[in-house]
């Protein structure tokens, strides 16, 4: 009867070591990334997989399949103690798993227009899940707008004729604008690659007395004197000066190499230059 009852003593320790070694399930928690990983049986020996989850700012939990987490889960791109990899969280992400096979590694994909069909695209090569916490990747669009947005700074430099000062009311006053060439990039985001493309598509002149010019990037146009074509002729003299505004309309877009192109929404890059006009008199004299 001893020997029974020390067995059953050790045997109770035993239970109490497991529960306070593996978390209990945490509901309706947000998770910043789950994995898969294994744990170490403490009766047998072997290896057992889970799916580890940090809970967002706090700790980790463990559960037996993806599918035991109490949240819906969405995949996302990283890098863990291997390299590249897919995760998943619970927060909404625009990849999508396209594919995926036996040994937990998929072919993941972007969607790059939620609301359209047709714009998902594969950002391949297949990627294995991440083993170990991963570490985000930056998304695509991101870059791509940091990149564009780095890229359109220089506002306009117009060059008017006659200069500011000497503007004359009837008569021909000319601008230049010098236009930044077409520019593209091939980028790198992530596991995939992205092309980036940025074009002026038009200069808009404001003359500052009520008329507005669209002309296009062209360097015959917008010349300036004496052989340019973007004039306007001042009817009213305004010695206070004309505030005249140039304004690059800029066409901005990316893709991940393959995939089809969405658009940024870059912002005019604008310059103001003050215009007084003056206005000559003509006078009958002895």
């Amino acid at each position: 009867m001893g020997k029974r009852l020390r067995s059953c003593v050790r045997y109770a320790v035993a239970v109490t070591l497991i529960a306070v070694s593996v978390p209990l399930p945490t509901l309706a928690s947000a998770f910043s990334a789950c994995w898969t990983t294994s744990i170490t049986n403490l009766f047998t020996g072997l290896e057992t997989p889970v799916t580890r989850c940090r809970i967002t700012g706090g700790d980790t939990v463990d559960y037996g399949s993806d599918s035991d987490v109490p949240s819906v889960l969405y995949p996302s791109l990283g890098t863990d103690l291997t390299g590249q990899c897919w995760y998943l969280t619970s927060a909404v992400t625009a990849y999508l798993i396209l594919d995926r096979y036996a040994d937990g590694s998929a072919n993941i994909g972007l969607d790059t227009d939620p609301g359209t069909p047709g714009g998902i695209i594969a950002i391949g090569p297949t990627l294995p899940r991440c083993t170990s916490e991963p570490t985000p990747v930056t998304d695509p669009a991101a870059d791509a707008w940091d990149y564009v947005m780095s890229y359109v700074h220089d506002p306009p430099l117009p060059d008017l004729n006659p200069v500011p000062g000497q503007g004359i009311t009837g008569l021909e006053t000319f601008i230049g604008v010098p236009v930044p060439d077409d520019h593209a990039a091939t980028l790198t985001s992530g596991a995939s690659s992205l092309e980036v493309e940025i074009v002026v598509d038009a200069v808009i002149v404001d003359w500052g007395d009520g008329h507005t010019d669209t002309f296009p990037p062209t360097d015959t146009i917008l010349a300036g004197y004496p052989s340019g074509a973007a004039t306007h002729v001042y009817e009213v003299k305004d010695p206070d000066g004309a505030l005249v505004s140039v304004e690059y309309d800029w066409t901005a877009r990316w893709r991940l190499v393959g995939g089809s192109w969405s658009a940024l929404p870059v912002p005019n890059t604008t310059s103001a230059v003050d215009y007084p006009v003056a206005e000559v008199v003509s006078r009958l004299t002895d």
